[in-house]
């Protein structure tokens, strides 16, 4: 794997961080090595078992999160051009830790902002394998996330006309916009209801997260409990209550 390393998510970040780097010196060598990948896998031959000989693990970038004043919004688009547009296989975050107090740099009173970070990696992952957009997950009226909820169900919760979404019947790509269920789950359940109808019990013998899919799922037509309502204040309610029980050992009700 080959790494040119975006440094900060804009230009104007780099003019004031990092001004002996430009945009352009940057994206030149990503366009050479993407270019490189491309011609290659135009020739391999059928009997090469070992696949491409140039860059075969891909290319990939780092961004540094925290240091200049994008928003989320501002960076995952950034993320999401460089998937597209120069083939990265992987994009890496970087929280800034401020190492020597300079007076240019924000205040590392906070220390490094690490659930930031947590939550874009969380988008980056909905946007290769769920085929989120950066437009789905956030928007210029809403540029940020909700540190308290990860990316998918912070999603779920602002498009609740979706749901709930009947297990039984839902296709593949719906089942993935379901907090809780992933790639492998969503899969496990198209297989197993292939023999018989699914119910909670079996959900929960396949996996699936129920703590958080209870509020946006149906088996056979009805919830988990009769008295959850699909509005998003009683949902983070819930969720954000069940993890704090989670952690103190208190059962859960609902």
């Amino acid at each position: 794997r080959m790494s040119v390393n975006l440094e900060f998510p804009t230009t104007e970040g780099l003019k004031s961080l990092a001004p002996n780097k430009t945009r352009n010196t940057i994206l030149s060598p990503m366009k050479l090595i993407r270019n490189g990948i491309n011609n290659d896998r135009h020739d391999i031959v059928p009997y090469n078992r070992s696949g491409r000989k140039f860059v075969p693990a891909g290319q990939s970038t780092q961004m540094v999160i925290g240091a200049s004043g994008e928003n989320d919004y501002q960076i995952i688009n950034v993320s999401e051009a460089l998937y597209k547009n120069y083939g990265l296989k992987r994009v890496f975050y970087s929280a800034f830790v401020n190492v020597n107090n300079d007076s240019t740099l924000p205040s590392a009173l906070n220390g490094p902002p690490l659930l930031r970070e947590h939550r874009l990696y969380q988008a980056d992952w909905l946007m290769r394998f769920y085929g989120f957009k950066a437009q789905d997950i956030l928007s210029e009226a809403r540029p940020d996330f909700n540190v308290l909820v990860d990316p998918k169900c912070d999603w779920a919760l602002r498009h609740l006309e979706y749901f709930p979404v009947e297990i039984n019947r839902a296709d593949y790509y719906s089942l993935l916009k379901v907090p809780g269920i992933g790639v492998n789950l969503a899969k496990r359940i198209i297989a197993a209801r292939r023999s018989s109808r699914l119910d909670f019990a079996d959900l929960k013998r396949i996996g699936v997260v129920l703590k958080r899919a209870i509020y946006f799922i149906t088996c056979n037509g009805i919830m988990m409990y009769k008295n959850i309502r699909i509005e998003e204040n009683y949902i983070v309610r819930n969720i954000l209550d069940s993890s704090v029980r989670r952690v103190t050992g208190d059962d859960v009700t609902y």
